[in-house]
């Protein structure tokens, strides 16, 4: 005879049987939630501070469920980015509310939501001389899909083009990660061809002026690569622009 080791699973009612079937089910869908999320860090005392309090604490702010990928700091803005990794974002609440005040040494934080990151191939002929921006679009909620949707295909060039861009749903809309020769031709391509579109209500240009890979090496990488736009072919490649600390102005003071 052979033996049913089966679980019979019984219910006091039909709610009980609704109610724990429902958790078990939302609980497998928020297992598989995988989001992109930046804390800004407000520093207590100063900015220098706080980056090296960062860089001196990364495990306390790391966790099971979170990984720090990169820090940035924006030219002439009184806060630090880290862009985070997340995968349970109850969880991640209690390091952002436990942990990240003392090992980032900040006085408060804001968090920014990046929804369906794409990043970017790099063009293999782009200049050697290359600066880093954030470029912040504020955009009409009917014609954010169209400015997301044209944004990203652009026909950009070799010495003006985009690293990574998200919906952010926050203060901005649309958050892009740009590399340009300079800041006037950054200026005259978003005049020219992200401002100009129907819907965009106002767009914010600032200079990265100090960045740091801080996720493992393979990690970012295979990270970037799920998430590209198309794949590299004839006249792109992929690059981690976050490594290369001798871009002139985009690293200048990269550790």
């Amino acid at each position: 005879m052979m033996r049913d080791d089966r679980v019979v699973l019984q219910f006091s009612s039909p709610l009980e049987k609704s109610l724990i079937f429902r958790n078990l089910l939302l609980a497998g869908i928020l297992g598989c939630i995988l989001m992109m999320l930046i804390v800004r860090v407000f520093p207590r005392k100063d900015l220098d501070s706080s980056w090296n309090s960062v860089l001196g604490n990364l495990q306390k702010m790391t966790g099971e469920h979170c990984t720090p990928l990169y820090i940035s700091r924006q030219e002439e803005k009184d806060f630090m980015s880290i862009m985070y990794d997340i995968k349970d974002i109850d969880a991640f609440a209690d390091v952002l509310a436990q942990e990240i005040p003392s090992a980032a040494d900040s006085a408060k934080t804001r968090t920014i939501t990046l929804l369906k990151p794409v990043f970017f191939p790099a063009p293999k002929d782009r200049p050697l001389q290359l600066e880093r921006y954030q470029v912040a679009l504020r955009v009409a909620s009917y014609e954010l899909h169209n400015v997301f949707n044209y944004t990203v295909h652009l026909d950009y060039s070799s010495d003006v083009f985009p690293t990574y861009a998200a919906y952010s749903f926050g203060e901005d809309d649309i958050l892009l990660s740009m590399l340009s020769v300079s800041r006037d031709k950054i200026r005259t391509f978003v005049k020219e061809n992200i401002e100009s579109q129907t819907g965009v209500l106002g767009v914010d240009v600032a200079r990265i002026n100090m960045s740091k890979r801080v996720a493992p090496t393979e990690m970012w990488k295979k990270y970037r690569e799920q998430r590209y736009l198309f794949k590299p072919y004839d006249g792109y490649e992929e690059h981690d622009f976050v490594e290369e600390a001798a871009l002139a102005g985009a690293f200048v003071r990269d550790l």
